[in-house]
Formats: C-alpha cells, structure tokens, sequence
C-alpha cells in the first residue's frame, strides 16, 4: 500500500509594506452584508447589458439569456469575496465594485453550466437546472429523444459561454483607470486557465483507479482558483492595489481556504442531504468522482472493500443503497475522520496565513468565514 501524500504545501506569506489601508477598519461584515443585499441585482445589470448587446438578434438570443439570468441563485459567495477584499483594502467606488463583483458572479454561473454539462447534471440549488429546464421545454414543445437533449445540452454549453463573454466584457469595461481593467481582465483569464486546467484533471481521473488521483491538486486549480483566489485578487486590484506581495499572499490564503470549502462540499456530495444540499448525494458516485475521501479510502481498503468501491463507482445506475455502500467504505477505513483533519488544518492555515499579511479587517473577516465552513449548505 502506498503512503499516503503529505497535505500540498502552500507558501508562507511575503510581508508588504505597502498594501492599501481599509477605507473602514471596523465592521468590513456589515459593509460586505450591506453590498450582499444588491448583489443579484448587480449580476442582473450585466445581464441586462448582454441583451442591449444582443438586442437586434432576435427573440431565440433573449430567450436564453433570460434562462440564464434565472439560473442566478446561491448565497453569493463570491461576490461577497470580492467585495471583502475591496472594501477592506480601501475601496470606495460602489460602481465598479458592483460591476467587478457582478462579473465574478458571471464566471460562477458560466463555469456551473459548464461543469452541469460535463457532470451530466440537471438539478442544481433543488431545481431544475437551465439544461433541465431546455429539456424539459423541448419536450413541451414536442421535440423527443435525442434532438432534445441536443437542444438541452447546446442550451447549457451556449449559456455558459454568454456568462463567461459578458463576465470579460463587464471587467474589460468597468468604470476604472485603463490599466486597472486590463489587469482584471488578465486576472480573470489566468485563473480561468487553471479551472479548466483543474476540470480537465477532474475528469480524466475518473479513470484511473482512486489512489491515483490527486484530489487536493484538483481542489487548488478547479475550486480555490475561481472560487476564492480570483473574487480576492480582483477585489484588491480594482481597490487600487499594485503590491505582488499583497496579491501573493491573497493567492496563498485564497488556495488553503479553497481546497478547505471544496473538501467540505466533497464531505456534502456524499454525506449531505439533498434537501440541504440541492444536490443528489447520488450525483458523485454515479460520476465516479476521484474525491480525497474515496482516494483515502480506496488506499486503506481491503480486498473486499476494494472491490465494492470498484463496482460501485462510476455507475449511472448506482442506487441509494450503492450510495450507503460506498459511505459505509468511507466510514469504516477512517477516511471521513480523515479528510476532517485535513479541513481543519488547511482552515487553520488560511486563517494563520491571512493575520499574518493581510489587513486586520479582511484578515479578521476571512477568518470568521473559514470557521463557518464546517456547517455550510450550498
């Protein structure tokens, strides 16, 4: 049996002298809550923008962007981040903290269109996904069989791509200095490369046998990156920030903090239920999905358990009591005790991470939402 990998390293932070002041140093929550309150309808204006854009195409064109303003939904994490970094590293243009943040939300919503596609997933937040729903009006409209789920899946695939164009376009035109919109533009690109880089390692390893896969590096490029790093790191730069050794250490705090929120949500996959969740806890085994607890397990398992997980796993058929039997591996090797630790430890890394270089509000804010972790619902 292989030993098991150390947890990955992430760098201790650079100090910097030079990193902007918060415009507020106390109550950064109640602004960002404050901010939180407007940000749907901060997504919605950039929707709105896509249909001036679009206006002269047609009815077709409207229709999706309407169904992808509605796929809008969640607590707004994200935008919740970028509005914690710019406020507490002294921005002040409620503008362009909208459209930053607005944007940000788009990548989110574009990037779960996507993934829904590739997941084959059509339920997300408890209902219908767009793809779910595409479907289910093709049928509507008397279109069966495979010509409808060519109209779904194109629906999801042309939806995401929307969000993610009026995502650039929003940053690309925000209302700052020429040479702060190109560096969000650039933010956002790069760390889109690394999602895709990180859903493309996702994917291909469900194919190989878990205790292969490599799990955390898959939550640091797939979830940290867009999830955590990115909202931070636009937040900052769009605040006015030029220190790289402000940008780096957010990038540091960005990633523990990431792979700890994508643990948990692994922990929910599986253990969750769907009424909490909005998602079928069916949905990861069914994908076979190579998560640190089934690598942990599948690494400690014995013949048997070993053969349950292999024909278990990856079945688009697999049952409840699948489930339970896959759970029961998870339970019964300490994986789950496992991954715990491993959530705990990389909290306690971005918390030491962020008092040690950010800013005592952003620091103090970010610390309070890594300890909320543990009882999130999606």
């Amino acid at each position: 049996m292989k030993p098991e990998p150390a947890i990955a390293m992430v760098a201790e932070p650079v100090p910097s002298a030079n990193a902007p002041r918060a415009a507020s140093p106390d109550g950064l929550e109640t602004l960002v809550e404050a901010f939180a309150v407007h940000a749907a309808a901060a997504t919605s204006a950039l929707w709105q923008n896509v249909r001036a854009r679009c206006a002269d195409i047609g009815p077709a064109v409207t229709r999706l962007i309407d169904d992808a303003e509605a796929s809008d939904g969640g607590k707004h994490m994200r935008p919740r981040l970028v509005a914690a970094a710019y406020l507490g590293m002294g921005g002040a243009d409620r503008q362009l903290l909208a459209d930053v943040a607005g944007a940000q939300q788009l990548l989110h919503l574009g990037l779960c269109m996507h993934d829904d596609l590739i997941d084959g997933d059509r339920v997300r937040h408890g209902t219908p996904n767009l793809i779910g729903r595409s479907h289910d009006a093709a049928l509507a409209a008397g279109t069966h069989g495979a010509a409808a789920e060519r109209q779904a899946i194109a629906a999801g695939l042309l939806a995401g791509d929307l969000a993610l164009n009026a995502a650039l376009l929003a940053l690309l035109d925000a209302p700052a200095p020429l040479s702060v919109r190109h560096r969000l533009a650039v933010e956002a690109t790069t760390e889109l490369e690394r999602t895709i880089a990180g859903e493309l390692l996702d994917v291909q390893s469900e194919t190989i046998t878990p205790d292969r896969a490599a799990p955390l590096r898959v939550a640091e490029l797939k979830t940290a990156a867009y999830s955590v790093v990115l909202p931070l790191r636009l937040g900052a730069v769009a605040a006015g920030c030029e220190s790289e050794a402000t940008l780096r250490n957010l990038t540091q705090v960005g990633i523990a903090l990431g792979i700890a929120y994508q643990l948990a949500d692994d922990d929910l996959g599986l253990f969750g239920a769907t009424e909490s969740t909005g998602k079928s806890v069916l949905s990861d085994v069914r994908q076979g999905k190579r998560t640190e607890h089934i690598r942990i397990a599948y690494a400690r398992a014995g013949f048997a358990d070993r053969a349950t997980l292999d024909a278990v796993l990856g079945r688009p058929d697999a049952t409840d009591a699948d489930a339970d039997l896959v759970r029961e591996v998870v339970l019964r090797t300490g994986a789950r005790e496992s991954v715990a630790r491993t959530i705990d430890e990389y909290m306690s890394r971005g918390i030491r991470l962020a008092d040690t270089a950010l800013p005592e509000p952003l620091a103090t804010y970010l610390a309070d939402l890594a300890r909320s972790m543990r009882g999130r619902r999606r």
